[in-house]
């Protein structure tokens, strides 16, 4: 791909493109996520800024540009530097505190360009942020982007074709529609239980703020251990997703409806691997319960796994692929209306969420200095107005919550955070 040549969208990208045009139609920047790595020293920002020199030579899309062409849309590489840009904290007493604030800033201003990178720079280290457009590239990929910038052997980040377009191309026909039928089925299942949503507002204004919990090693260990006991080998997303919507219940929903519902997505791409790097290479499933089954919380965790344990066998982690290769056909506007809304007209997910996984850097920290805190954030649509990414670093687990104010109450976050600390520790005492 050259500054003269294209790629078009594959069905993920443009997933996720949909939601992007959904959240500027709302006046909101669009579906911009970021990571903010806290280092204990400065980089070398002259080698970071010829990686990011590198990157644009060896991967031409990530400064391109989106166009449409015919029906489809595209990346068109315009060959433009992504400049490294870099901010000072003020002389304040906590500048921790300062350069979270910088960090929101920046993820709330307008943005044309589909990835960014600031230094923000403090006494003795600083805040990276890597700011991106989510059809660039999903969280793993911007994972593998950074891995990239820090390695000393980048040559093995060769980028590789689309692994949604390269699993679709190993089914039949026959395949494709079997498992399109499946997906919708699938769907409209998702789209019959009126889902509980976090928003008592949804007009005007917003900004984008954000919470973040973190756990030391001793929590995070009880909590993986108790995610295993209670969802084995399902992994811990769906322990994650059972506790947030108890907490939610617990608290009470601010637009208290039938049951609940999360989207969750998973990944394509083999453990550990350095490629691909751009583009969106993820699947989706949905957790459900109605209100009271969220009530009963080994009967909830029961229900999720066994939904879970089916979807797999019924194949729908792999249903949705030839669903958004039918997708990339509608307009943004008609696809958006499928992806969103329920059969009442109201809004399908009561939250966004992500399982980031393990987001480590080896002991060497990122270019040479130490990784001490993880930050993860994400636009969203409203309604629901509340994004959930949870990644572990060096064996501490993180959750950040994005959330839309005014139309999250910040006291009502509050308390559902407090209530979801103790669901995960499995302690009655909030």
């Amino acid at each position: 791909m050259t500054a003269a040549t294209s790629e078009l969208f594959n069905p993920a990208d443009y997933f996720t493109f949909v939601l992007d045009q959904e959240i500027r139609d709302a006046g909101m920047p669009g579906g911009y996520c970021g990571f903010a790595l806290r280092l204990a020293a400065t980089p070398d920002l002259d080698r970071l800024q010829q990686r990011l020199d590198l990157l644009v030579e060896m991967f031409p899309k990530a400064s391109a540009r989106i166009e449409l062409q015919g029906k489809r849309y595209a990346w068109v590489a315009t060959g433009r530097r992504i400049q490294l840009e870099r901010h000072q904290c003020q002389a304040v007493e906590d500048e921790g505190e300062e350069s979270r604030r910088i960090v929101l800033e920046i993820f709330n201003r307008p943005e044309s360009l589909p990835l960014t990178v600031h230094w923000i720079a403090e006494t003795g280290g600083g805040t990276l942020l890597l700011n991106w457009l989510h059809p660039l590239l999903d969280a793993r990929g911007a994972k593998i982007l950074l891995d990239f910038i820090t390695s000393d052997h980048p040559e093995r980040f060769q980028e590789s074709p689309s692994l949604i377009n390269a699993k679709l191309a190993q089914w039949s026909f026959w395949k494709k529609l079997q498992l399109l039928f499946k997906a919708k089925r699938h769907n409209n299942e998702a789209n019959s239980l009126d889902s509980c949503l976090p928003t008592g507002i949804e007009q005007g204004p917003q900004t984008l703020k954000l919470k973040v919990r973190r756990f030391d090693q001793d929590q995070s260990r009880r909590i993986a251990k108790l995610a295993q006991q209670t969802t084995g080998l399902a992994g811990r997303t769906l322990y994650y997703l059972g506790c947030f919507m108890r907490a939610m219940e617990q608290v009470g929903p601010p637009a208290a409806k039938a049951g609940y519902c999360i989207p969750y997505a998973f990944n394509l791409r083999r453990q550990g691997a350095p490629t691909p790097v751009l583009g969106n290479h993820v699947g989706c499933l949905f957790a459900r319960a109605t209100r009271e089954q969220v009530g009963d919380r080994k009967g909830l965790f029961e229900h999720l796994l066994a939904q879970h344990t089916q979807a797999v066998r019924d194949e729908l982690d792999l249903a949705y692929l030839p669903l958004m290769w039918l997708g990339q056909w509608l307009t943004p506007a008609r696809y958006a209306k499928f992806l969103r809304k329920q059969h009442s007209g109201g809004e399908l997910s009561s939250l966004w969420f992500s399982d980031l996984g393990d987001m480590s850097w080896a002991k060497n920290g990122f270019l040479g200095a130490p990784v001490t805190e993880l930050t993860m954030m994400c636009w969203m649509t409203l309604p629901p107005g509340l994004a959930l990414l949870v990644g572990q670093l060096d064996g501490r687990l993180s959750l950040s919550y994005s959330y839309l104010s005014p139309a999250v109450d910040e006291a009502w976050l509050d308390q559902v955070i407090a209530r979801m600390d103790a669901e995960l520790l499995e302690n009655d005492e909030a």
